[in-house]
């Protein structure tokens, strides 16, 4: 037993066998002792952790225009498209069949507009005609004016289904209606002479001259009102898109991207 001098208090030190005996009393007491054979100046050694190479992960793409997918999932591709939308793509088959089935639409539309006119507009007075009025005039453009209002409403009728039914199968759609419109307004105006013709040629008299003729005849004089049916379906149609919120990169919407596609906004980090 050891003494610290120069203290008024004495403190044992325990060495030799009383220090093993001690670290068993301990350890009887509940505090673990150290195995036989370990010692401070040669501890347990601890095994290093294993490391590799350092792990790259990709971030998915961000969105330009600061959208990403809901629930961080990205679309097939890895990319969002422009505009913050996914368009709702059936292949270029579908866009074509689609401009197709408007182009048929309203080819199969003009003989009845073409009926229709027939129906409506105002025949021409043939005696008049004989007689040198002035008046076969103004119904002639009466007939080209009911021919005009007959086409435009079936333009905007035609532009609106189009919106409604084909408005994601890109440019096939205008394409479409630009033709078929075309081609139905010459179907309207060719069926509503046909029908006429047979009047208007049994009220003339037999030496008739062309002049009196091409007079009395029942078609459109002014060649650009073909042209009313398929510009209306197509002002229609652009007009439609930009009131819905569509981009230059149609059929993409760029509207809310929550509402249209699922798509959550980009949160800004807080400062």
């Amino acid at each position: 037993m050891a003494e610290w001098p120069g203290d008024a208090r004495d403190i044992p030190v325990c060495t030799g066998p009383q220090a093993d005996g001690r670290a068993e009393h301990d350890s009887v007491a509940g505090a673990p002792s150290a195995p036989a054979g370990i010692t401070a100046e040669h501890p347990v050694p601890v095994p290093a952790p294993v490391t590799g190479p350092p792990r790259h992960f990709a971030a998915p793409p961000a969105d330009p225009d600061g959208a990403v997918p809901a629930g961080g999932a990205v679309p097939a591709g890895g990319a969002v498209p422009a505009g913050g939308a996914v368009s709702v793509d059936g292949g270029i088959g579908a866009r074509l069949t689609a401009g197709g089935l408007c182009c048929l639409a309203m080819i199969v539309v003009g003989p009845l507009l073409g009926l229709l006119w027939e129906a409506c507009a105002p025949r021409l007075d043939i005696d008049a005609v004989l007689s040198g009025a002035t008046s076969v005039f103004g119904v002639q453009s009466t007939v080209d004016a009911y021919f005009a209002m007959i086409c435009a409403v079936a333009g905007v009728v035609g532009g609106f289904v189009a919106f409604w039914r084909a408005a994601d199968a890109g440019w096939p759609v205008p394409l479409g209606l630009g033709a078929g419109g075309t081609a139905g307004a010459l179907l309207a105006g060719w069926v509503g002479h046909l029908r006429r013709a047979g009047e208007v040629r049994a009220a003339l008299p037999p030496n008739a001259t062309d002049l009196l003729r091409d007079l009395a005849e029942f078609h459109v004089r002014a060649t650009g009102l073909y042209l009313v049916l398929p510009g209306t379906a197509l002002l229609v149609l652009t007009l439609a898109l930009w009131a819905g919120g569509t981009a230059l990169s149609w059929p993409w919407r760029r509207g809310a991207p929550s509402d249209r596609t699922g798509l959550s906004p980009r949160r800004e980090p807080p400062p």
